[in-house]
């Protein structure tokens, strides 16, 4: 998708035959062939070059303006080559190259549409669930066409390795923003302390040998809440003499403490005044 398409046309003149109209024409999806453009031989006049090519008035003007034609011309041999530049969507169908003359001949070709996927997306980059509870996660992806199968993997704590989860649901398949489909595929997994921390990666299946599919990924943790510790309460601690009160459940501990702290130091305090007054 983007690139030019050139379809060539290439008529060989039998000696003594004449050519009179060659024109390209299109069928899309089974409907009727739509004449594109039409050259016309100028075999009536002196000039044995054909006449330029005239374009069908009725085409849609966003494929008018991609399309060219390549006309070449020797003695016995004229190609008329039709380019389309910037394919897309709608330019898929079967075009033919038809001539009528002395006798009559058409080539085919078919023209589809390759697009590479987009990356894969998973909205989250964390998901929290309760122990033991069940979590469904989705991912997404712009698939390309034809259209790409996306995987699941999961890397257990304490492992470097994704390994395939298997027996996945069926994809599910929607209508995109152009003509490439978007792919959806679900994974449903039970959350325990053993596997909580896990990393699982969605990424587009690698059985696409023409497209890189190293970065087509994207990750996601799930993992069970952390555990609550609770925070050790702040108490206050006022003395008034011999009494020192907490507002904590310790009280009567810090009261005892006090008690004590104050009777063992009463005696030496006495003993050093003695002393000083002798």
């Amino acid at each position: 998708m983007g690139d030019m398409v050139s379809m060539e046309c290439n008529y060989v003149n039998p000696p003594g035959q004449k050519w009179y109209v060659i024109q390209w024409k299109r069928r899309n999806n089974g409907t009727e062939p739509e004449t594109l453009v039409t050259l016309q031989n100028n075999f009536l006049s002196e000039d044995t070059k054909p006449l330029g090519a005239s374009w069908n008035n009725d085409l849609e003007p966003s494929f008018r303006n991609r399309a060219r034609t390549n006309i070449r011309q020797d003695e016995n041999d004229l190609k008329f080559n039709l380019e389309i530049y910037d394919f897309n969507c709608g330019d898929r169908g079967l075009y033919s190259c038809e001539m009528i003359g002395d006798n009559s001949a058409s080539s085919q070709t078919r023209l589809v549409l390759k697009a590479k996927p987009e990356k894969p997306v998973i909205n989250n980059d964390v998901i929290i669930v309760d122990e033991n509870s069940t979590c469904e996660l989705e991912c997404e992806v712009l698939a390309g066409l034809p259209p790409v199968r996306l995987t699941w993997l999961i890397s257990t704590p304490g492992s470097s390795k994704f390994e395939v989860i298997e027996n996945l649901p069926e994809q599910i398949v929607k209508e995109g923003t152009d003509c490439r489909p978007k792919v959806i595929q679900h994974v449903q997994l039970l959350v325990t302390q053993e596997n909580s921390g896990s990393m699982f990666r969605c990424q587009v299946d690698n059985g696409m040998s023409d497209v890189m599919t190293e970065e087509l990924y994207d990750v996601v943790q799930v993992k069970i809440p952390d555990p609550i510790v609770p925070s050790s309460p702040a108490y206050t601690l006022s003395c008034t003499g011999n009494e020192c009160l907490s507002d904590g459940p310790v009280q009567g501990d810090v009261k005892n403490s006090a008690r004590s702290l104050l009777g063992s130091s009463l005696p030496s305090f006495i003993c050093m005044l003695i002393c000083i007054l002798l």
